[in-house]
């Protein structure tokens, strides 16, 4: 299912902790890390992979592309105020969301408010929005989004970018369903727990091609592997109809980069969402040594909603 990893959006789980204090392992360049707190975390055993989707299928097509990563990023500041439209569908079914209200804001600051737009609840035009985005502040230059409706969990969608020479343009945003929410769960055999949080998402490389043969966490500390507590991460199955699936179906990322973190505690602090793997054969032969940092983003952790975001390669 092409669209769910193109937009990156995943289903509110959480569960049971289930963690092992298996010690420490070092990793990238001597820091050490705890291993298997979060079981979703392994150590890969390939280097990662780029993948493409075509006639339905998903298909591995070579190594990775990190040409870009930890490069300076390519960024231009906001210039101007845009004229957005788009469409507020739901995550599973495709079909628009009537009634929805989709809010702006500059960064990770969930509660600011850029622009803001009630989506169409026509039936032809039923999900349909405008809106005028302000200009961002100095040193930001990525857009977030929240979507709210009856019988719609608040979703998020992080890390947008809109290029600032363009004073219109088009950005689609999925909602993910209260049903979706309560039925998705039994996948993965959790239970949904609504006191916790959902970062979900899905890795691209520098070609915007998915990623296969990362692991992804979510961690309490910038550029290092410190696990929320009961953070526990899934990956997707990359079949027709992509959905999380056990560890030992996929334990690392799938041919569709799709990943979810589940059971972790609200913070209003920023938690960093990160994508680890080998980017080379030197690398993996090295062991856990050679894991490097592909993707890190910032986000709060918010009870009873899904927080997404787009993930590329870290830039300077």
């Amino acid at each position: 299912m092409r669209r769910l990893a193109t937009l990156g959006f995943a289903p509110l789980f959480a569960l049971a902790a289930c963690s092992d204090d298996g010690g420490t392992t070092t990793i990238d360049g001597g820091i050490d890390a705890p291993m298997l707190e979060n079981p979703g975390f392994p150590v890969p055993t390939a280097v990662t992979k780029a993948n493409t989707f075509s006639m339905g299928a998903w298909s591995e097509v070579g190594d990775a592309d990190w040409s870009c990563l930890n490069t300076p990023s390519s960024d231009q500041p906001s210039t101007q105020a845009i004229a957005l439209t788009g469409v507020i569908d739901d995550f599973q079914s495709g079909d628009g969301v009537g009634n929805a209200t989709v809010t702006a804001f500059p960064g990770i600051m969930l509660t600011a408010n850029s622009g803001m737009a009630t989506s169409s609840n026509v039936a032809a035009t039923r999900g349909q929005f405008a809106m005028n985005l302000t200009m961002l502040p100095s040193g930001t230059t990525r857009f977030g989004f929240k979507v709210e409706s009856t019988g719609y969990l608040k979703t998020y969608l992080l890390n947008q970018y809109l290029n600032p020479a363009n004073a219109t343009q088009n950005r689609n945003i999925s909602a993910v369903s209260e049903s979706t929410a309560n039925a998705l769960p039994a996948f993965v055999g959790v239970t949904r727990d609504v006191a916790k949080g959902v970062l979900a998402g899905a890795m691209r490389d520098c070609q915007g091609r998915e990623v296969s043969n990362a692991v992804a966490t979510v961690s309490s500390t910038m550029g290092t592997v410190s696990h929320l507590a009961g953070a526990e991460t899934f990956y997707f199955s990359a079949g027709s109809s992509s959905l999380p699936v056990r560890h030992t179906q996929s334990p690392t990322m799938n041919k569709d980069g799709l990943f979810v973190v589940l059971n972790l505690p609200p913070q209003t602090a920023p938690a960093f969402i990160q994508i680890w793997g080998f980017p080379t054969a030197a690398d993996l032969a090295m062991g856990a040594a050679g894991l490097k940092l592909l993707g890190e983003l910032a986000s709060p952790v918010e009870a009873n909603a899904v927080i997404t975001g787009s993930f590329e390669p870290k830039r300077m």
